[in-house]
């Protein structure tokens, strides 16, 4: 991915086209399973980052961290697609690269200091290295376990009930 422009109005507006793309990517687990009109990686994004930041203010964790998080959990998804479990797995090493790169063009193309913090939140969601990182990595699969009961009860689909479980499982 090419560097965002040094300009911070003009890197806004290229974070906000980044951004707007997730609303394009379908939801790649589900489309798998059968699901016509899946919800896109912003719908799942919107729900993890406003289900972190209510449970991080309720635990008394770092709601602005978490906030960065969330918002970061899935960003890269808007330049690689969304990927499967067994997608990634395959390709892990080269996928975690071309998302640091992604991460990495946003958080140095506005100021220093912002970034900085944002490049740091990545690196402890990557990690698993804070309760913040924790948190938000439940609250992904909890919300992709939630997803599932409610296109469960909308088609009837029973193959669905094995990413339910893998949500509560892990």
């Amino acid at each position: 991915m090419s560097r965002l422009s040094g300009n911070p109005i003009e890197s806004l507006k290229e974070i906000y086209e980044l951004l707007s793309r997730l609303k394009e990517v379908k939801r790649t687990g589900w489309l798998e399973r059968g699901i016509r009109e899946p919800e896109s990686v912003a719908d799942h994004s919107f729900n993890v980052t406003a289900l972190s930041i209510i449970l991080a203010e309720i635990k008394g964790l770092d709601v602005a961290e978490v906030a960065r998080m969330a918002i970061l959990h899935d960003l890269p998804e808007a330049v690689i697609g969304d990927l499967t479990p067994s997608q990634k797995k395959e390709r892990i090493e080269e996928i975690r690269e071309i998302e640091e790169e992604i991460v990495k063009s946003i958080t140095e193309s506005i100021p220093r200091e912002v970034g900085e913090k944002y490049h740091e939140a990545w690196r402890k969601l990557v990690e698993d290295g804070s309760q913040e990182a924790k948190l938000v990595k439940l609250i992904d699969k909890l919300e992709m376990g939630l997803q599932a009961v409610k296109y469960i009860k909308k088609t009837g689909n029973k193959k669905l009930l094995e990413i339910y479980y893998s949500a509560v499982e892990s």
